[in-house]
């Protein structure tokens, strides 16, 4: 049994799919405008000179003036999209819910006052393609799309531009109505407005208020490299080992010598190799230690260090919680440094994974180079018609 029942649709024909396609690119333009003015609200409540507990209350005063004279604007709405999906429903009616609901769930949401997105932008995107459908097939009488079928078309489109969740308003039309003939109009509108979304809104409905709050919210997903890669496959060379028995003169010549070490911190072992610990080289030239004491007595960190077979985001994490800015690598079984890790390797490694990246990956982000594409395609047109103005 279908959640929204509705009658038999035909298959339609391929002109009718063209027409269901220009119903997608309309409903996406108008999910862009649906997310931007809800974002609108929310703005202009945040300007209010009021204290923002004094929202909902406002917000909830504009609902109850609508739903008064638009009853059936308030509640979650299922009973509506079923209504819209019969095709039968009168002009005033779709017009009451296309706008009317859609000024009232704005401001609800723009208000701070709780409620989903799902059912309204159904029910808005339903009565939008319903009254698309209404127009187009009284211009058009021949064109052989119908009401019903425009409904459901506008309500996928409607979801699938608002949230970008392509395949989920796909499947999810098509489970709630058990109508399989509708799979290529319900393709092919939400396919457009994914693709019109896409093009001219950065975040969705779902993540612009993530965004508005300062959080990422990416739109490509790749493998994160620091968990991909473990310390033995960046690990070079064993680097600068010091032992515990040097001398800090010793060590303190050793640095004026070579100019080259930036680390802040040394790595001391005892004579066999066995890591004993971190010291500072800030600690080496302050004055306060007896020059020909062994550095062993002042070295620290002796827990700070990691395995070969840790990943480089464990690495990471330690560098960051210990503030240094390298990491011994030890053995598992007897604790001997087998190499040095510094942040650089790490920055280097991560450096090279992203150009492999795009190398392999080059961009086709229609969004960053569909307008690029356009303006040279103008430079051009533009450059012929003077070289034939010149000849």
């Amino acid at each position: 049994m279908p959640v929204f029942g509705m009658g038999d649709i035909a298959v339609p024909s391929n002109y009718a799919l063209f027409i269901y396609t220009l119903i997608g690119i309309a409903i996406g333009f108008m999910s862009i405008g649906v997310t931007n003015a809800t974002y609108w609200i929310e703005d202009i409540f945040e300007k209010l000179p009021v204290h923002w507990m004094w929202w909902p209350a406002i917000g909830g005063l504009f609902v109850g003036v609508i739903g008064y004279f638009a009853p059936h604007t308030l509640g979650v709405g299922y009973e509506n999209i079923t209504d819209v999906l019969s095709g039968n429903m009168p002009l005033k009616f779709l017009l009451s819910l296309c706008f009317l609901k859609f000024i009232s769930w704005a401001i609800a949401l723009g208000s701070g006052t709780s409620g989903g997105t799902l059912a309204p932008l159904l029910t808005i995107g339903g009565a939008a393609g319903a009254l698309v459908g209404i127009g187009i097939t009284y211009l058009s009488p021949t064109a052989g799309i119908t009401i019903p079928l425009a409904a459901l078309v506008g309500m996928s489109a409607m979801f699938a531009g608002a949230s970008r969740a392509l395949l989920t308003s796909i499947i999810f039309s098509l489970e709630t109505t058990a109508q399989s003939n509708a799979l290529l109009p319900i393709l092919v509108a939400c396919l457009a407005a994914y693709i019109i979304s896409f093009l001219f809104m950065k975040h969705t409905i779902m993540t612009k208020k993530i965004e508005r709050r300062g959080v990422k919210t990416p739109y490509s997903y790749e493998s994160d490299i620091l968990e991909r890669l473990s310390v033995n496959q960046v690990l070079k060379t064993k680097g600068v080992v010091f032992s515990e028995s040097n001398t800090i003169k010793e060590v303190q010549e050793w640095l004026d010598e070579k100019k080259g070490n930036k680390s802040n911190y040394l790595i001391v072992s005892d004579n066999d190799g066995t890591y004993k610990g971190l010291l500072n080289s800030k600690n080496l030239f302050r004055g306060e230690h007896d020059e020909e004491k062994p550095i062993g007595s002042i070295t620290k960190h002796n827990q700070t260090y990691v395995g070969g077979n840790d990943t480089l985001r464990t690495a990471v994490e330690i560098m960051a919680k210990e503030d240094v800015d390298i990491l011994p690598v030890v053995a598992s079984d007897n604790m001997d440094v087998i190499g040095v890790l510094s942040y650089r390797d790490i920055i280097s490694t991560y450096k090279r994974d992203i150009e492999d990246y795009e190398k392999k990956q080059p961009s086709i982000s229609l969004r960053r180079h569909s307008f690029k594409i356009l303006l040279k395609g103008k430079k051009l047109v533009s450059l012929l018609k003077r070289d034939g103005e010149n000849n």
